[in-house]
């Protein structure tokens, strides 16, 4: 097995394309460790309070069930 190191962009549809000099290695099998910089993890937003507003309707207001959790309640 060779190691072979190099930076790169992940393109928008997810392909890694290997610099020129790595040729021989084209349409081999590989195992990849792919190490993102920290600044690249934190673009993602989480979700925010509220995001599925709209999104879910509540068909019947029914406490009943909450009897069953009882026990753990104060």
């Amino acid at each position: 097995m060779e190691t072979i190191k190099f930076e790169t962009v992940i393109d928008s549809q997810g392909a890694i394309h290997l610099p020129e000099e790595f040729r021989h290695a084209y349409g081999k099998h590989a195992r990849l460790v792919v190490l993102l910089q920290a600044q690249e993890l934190t673009r993602k937003k989480g979700r925010l309070p509220g995001s599925a507003r709209g999104i879910l309707q509540v068909l019947s207001e029914d406490n009943e069930h909450l009897n069953d959790f009882k026990a753990y309640m104060p």
